[in-house]
């Protein structure tokens, strides 16, 4: 079975110094994980986590040698001063309050961001020296941004998936961030990405647009898996002994008594002085409730030594004492106030005595409390989920009350409806709830997520780098074979220049494709995004009897008719003057900028002007033009100081498409080679071909679906050498 090894900021247990024992983590990834069936899920789970090197030396030897429970674990260990500037310095005064729309509690700290950097940089290491060729990497939540990156640069073949476990912010709130730009770059080397919403992912890919001006190549693989949890777990602990032992205890307590069950860890996201708000807001609108219902609010401690957590804390006793002395009386606490961790069964009894589930979380990843307290019900007479729209897990139970938490006098009046929902409904909703999740547990999350990361094929067939004697393998089969070669221009034949103008093949390059056109059984073709004038000039003036396409295929140049051919004579470009007026507008604004018209393409180049204002326009003209065009047959391309609108049909994939079906005699073998994110569509259409042999070259260290490629433009004439060599004489 391969190997899925789990990474994560703590491994699923912790150490316990005063039982002097390594005990089960809290949190809900530890939750999730702990309920998941290696067998149905297909995978081994091992789990790799960070350990403080305050840890006794016993104590880590103890972990690694007997792993607590089903998953081994193995300790990353990491210099206690690092960790501490690591975690609270950036994860939780940077990252946390930032992606859950708390900017006012964001702390930037440059001493945090250089630990963070250290850390991950650590894990990644640990990963790299662990990983056996075939495992997959898991890589979990906001703590490890940069492992993706790391790994993938240091073991680029491994397959790293990662998931986030928080929101992702909108891209008006990420951009906010010092180091977006690093983290994204690293997300976007995973082989998966995973989000337990679709907001979540839409923020993400907005994100990418906005900053990084681009979209992922098309083996990054993201989607939406929201979290489960081991429903055979919850449904058994129900009915444990412990479990009816605390029933009983509470009732004769509870009495009459219909309770509203908050459990929440002490954070300013859980939206607990909204959710005391609203509750008191409810005991003023509707006094006939009074001494009839109860709140009984669990606060499980947290960061108890931060000054902002004090006060928060301060803050909810100040509220809860507040309305217990308006409105209680000796014989009813409005409020019943819990300020401590409850075991496993004791809140299982909770979930079955209450009639009302209130989240009133102001942001919440997913939120596995309400998850829980759906399997935890008696189908007879079952409760009600009270659950805040900034809830993931808003998304995942379709019959949940649904409230808007800042809006507290209509949370207020949902409450009351909540505590008197009809029994017959209460029943039906809470049994489709409960189907839903029977259907969909931890392990089914874990499973849908890894079998989209597929375990990579060997390194010969997956990435080749040209060897430095210019020599692919395969360049052994051409001698004899038919072999059609398309390639592109700039920044492949010719190195790219600051005024494309200037652009020239050198004269080594013009040899060597003249000699490659010679050969009886090779035909070789320019595929460029250049207009036909510039292929004009440098090829049919210069008696270089070559098949050119310019524009990306929208135009065809055949020797032997000595004419230009219109491939797309029926498309429209009435787009074009909405996209001039824009690229105008910001070839203002940008010095040295300028635009460049190639009949059915326009693009934008700002090679020479100020580096930073540019990347920064151009990051802004990509999205805009995305939002613009969206209805129009075109297409937006960032590529290298460009960005290019072109139509759907100016596709160098739909050109070598038509070029193939054309020909009376296949080809044997097709080459084909380009730099840049149009070739791409190039690459696309051969690859998937099984009429020819396909070999795909991309010049540049970009990600690219072909799996061949040259380190830069200066080495592509050592590579027509070879290939010149191995088509024989």
């Amino acid at each position: 079975m391969p190997r899925c090894l789990l990474v994560s900021n703590r491994l699923p247990v912790a150490f316990d110094s005063k039982r002097n024992e390594f005990t089960p983590s809290a949190g809900g990834l530890a939750s999730a994980i702990r309920g998941l069936d290696a067998v149905k899920v297909g995978f081994a789970f091992e789990w790799l986590g960070i350990v403080t090197d305050d840890l006794a030396p016993e104590s880590i030897a103890e972990l690694r040698a007997l792993p607590p429970g089903q998953i081994p674990c193995h300790p990353i260990i990491v210099p206690k001063r690092t960790y501490d500037d690591y975690y609270n310095l950036y994860c939780n005064n940077v990252l946390w309050p930032l992606f859950h729309y708390e900017r006012s509690m964001v702390r930037h700290n440059q001493d945090g961001w250089r630990a963070y950097c250290e850390v991950n940089a650590l894990v990644a290491e640990a990963i790299a020296s662990y990983a056996s060729e075939g495992d997959v990497v898991w890589v979990h939540d906001f703590q490890l941004l940069l492992v993706p990156g790391l790994v993938k640069e240091r073991r680029p073949l491994l397959s790293v998936g990662f998931f986030l476990h928080i929101p992702f912010p909108s891209s008006e709130i990420f951009r906010e961030l010092p180091q977006r730009k690093e983290i994204l770059q690293s997300l976007l080397r995973c082989d998966q990405i995973g989000f337990h919403d679709l907001s979540y992912l839409n923020h993400f890919r907005s994100s990418v647009q906005r900053i990084l001006g681009e979209l992922p190549a098309e083996e990054v693989n993201w989607g939406v898996y929201p979290i489960s949890i081991d429903v055979d777990h919850f449904t058994s602990l129900a009915r444990s002994e412990e479990t009816l032992h605390f029933i009983e205890k509470y009732k004769a307590n509870k009495k009459q008594m219909r309770w509203i069950l908050g459990v929440d860890r002490l954070d300013y996201i859980k939206g607990l002085l909204l959710k005391l708000s609203a509750y008191k807001a409810f005991l003023k609108k509707f006094p006939a409730e009074h001494e009839k219902v109860q709140l009984v609010q669990v606060v499980i401690p947290s960061r108890i030594d931060v000054p902002e957590y004090k006060g928060l804390k301060a803050k909810i006793e100040q509220l809860v004492s507040s309305i217990n002395g308006e409105f209680g009386s000796p014989a009813w606490t409005p409020v019943q106030y819990l300020y401590h961790s409850v075991s496993d069964p004791e809140l299982s009894a909770l979930y079955q005595l209450s009639e009302v589930l209130h989240v009133g979380s102001r942001r919440d990843g997913m939120n596995l409390v309400s998850l829980e307290y759906v399997v935890s019900q008696d189908a007879r007479d079952p409760g009600v989920v009270l659950l805040s729209e900034f809830a993931g897990a808003h998304s995942t139970l379709s019959y949940a009350m649904s409230i808007n938490p800042w809006n507290i006098h209509d949370t207020a009046t949902r409450l009351l409806e909540a505590l008197h929902h009809p029994e017959v409904k209460r029943r039906g909703e809470m049994e489709a709830m409960r189907d839903f999740l029977r259907g969909y547990t931890s392990s089914d999350w874990a499973r849908m997520i890894l079998r989209e990361l597929k375990v990579p094929p060997p390194e010969s067939s997956r990435i080749q780098l040209l060897p430095p004697n210019g020599h692919f393998p395969w360049m052994d089969k051409l001698k004899n074979k038919r072999v059609l070669f398309f390639c592109d221009l700039d920044g492949t034949l010719a190195p790219i220049t600051l005024y494309p103008k200037d652009v020239r093949l050198q004269e080594r390059t013009v040899e060597l494709i003249q000699s490659i056109s010679k050969k009886d059984k090779c035909e070789f073709v320019i595929v460029s995004g250049r207009d036909k004038e510039f292929l004009e000039e440098q090829f049919i003036d210069n008696d270089m009897d070559l098949p050119l396409a310019a524009c990306h295929g929208a135009y065809s140049y055949s020797p032997t008719e000595q004419r230009w051919k219109n491939l797309i004579p029926n498309d429209s470009t009435r787009w074009k003057d909405k996209v001039l007026e824009i690229l105008t507008l910001y070839t203002r604004r940008t010095p040295e900028s300028f635009i460049e018209d190639k009949g059915h393409a326009i693009t934008w180049h700002y090679r020479n002007s100020p580096r930073e204002f540019a990347e920064f326009l151009a990051s802004k003209l990509f999205f805009e033009l995305e939002e613009s065009l969206a209805n129009q047959p075109v297409q937006v391309n960032r590529g290298k100081k460009v960005i290019e609108v072109k139509s759907m049909h100016a596709n160098k994939g739909y050109f070598v498409q038509n070029w193939l079906q054309a020909k009376e005699m296949r080809p044997d073998v097709v080459v084909a080679i380009g730099d840049d994110t149009t070739d791409e569509d190039m690459f696309a259409a051969l690859q998937g071909r099984g009429d020819v042999e396909p070999y795909c070259i991309k010049v540049g260290k970009e990600k690219s679906q072909a799996p061949f490629f040259i380190k830069d433009q200066a080495s592509v004439n050592l590579f027509l050498e070879n290939f010149l060599r191995s088509m024989g004489p």
